[in-house]
């Protein structure tokens, strides 16, 4: 029984996640529009109590400053818009799409993510052995006679393309899901 509650919550480690990053998201948008409304509502008033005390010259003036300001929330509207109008996989970076640094959005993305990295790992490993001479040191001489070996190669291409297809499941299933 002590290991079964520690053991489930690891398993909803990916959900909570996901479900926190949403959270973040909402409360943002939220935050700024509200920003925005106060900023516009502060305008209006001052731009209604200024024209009530000063002459047609200066109110003319100030119609400007306001409106550049109107502009500059009316702008940061649209880019928050914008944003939101790009999927979750346009938001990711180069960096994260190669080496799938970003929270998998299923259970089966987070599968082949885990799967990509063990395969990783061992290919590394793999690859520092090759490099490995009978002491037991690293040696260019017999890293370059194991790749001079056919099968050292064969071995490193296949496990290449099990990479990409990896990388290729789990970047498919996260547009999947994101969409």
């Amino acid at each position: 029984m002590e290991k079964i509650i520690p053991s489930i919550l690891a398993a909803l480690i990916p959900f909570i996640a996901t479900y926190l990053s949403k959270l973040n998201k909402a409360s943002v948008h939220k935050n700024l529009m509200e920003d925005a409304q106060k900023k516009i509502d502060f305008l209006d008033k001052y731009f209604q109590v200024s024209s009530k005390f000063l002459p047609e010259t200066e109110i003319e003036s100030l119609k400007l400053q306001l409106s550049a300001e109107m502009q500059e929330v009316k702008n940061q509207v649209s880019s928050l818009d914008k944003q939101e109008n790009l999927t979750d996989y346009q938001r990711l970076t180069i960096v994260q799409k190669v080496f799938l640094t970003f929270s998998p959005a299923s259970v089966m993305g987070w599968l082949w993510a885990v799967l990509f990295y063990i395969t990783l790992v061992f290919t590394v490993f793999l690859f520092w052995g090759f490099s490995l001479d009978e002491a037991s040191n690293f040696s260019t001489e017999t890293f370059m006679q194991s790749i001079q070996d056919g099968t050292s190669i064969f071995v490193f291409g296949f496990l290449l393309i099990i990479l990409l297809l990896l990388r290729w499941l789990a970047i498919k299933e996260f547009r999947r899901k994101s969409s």
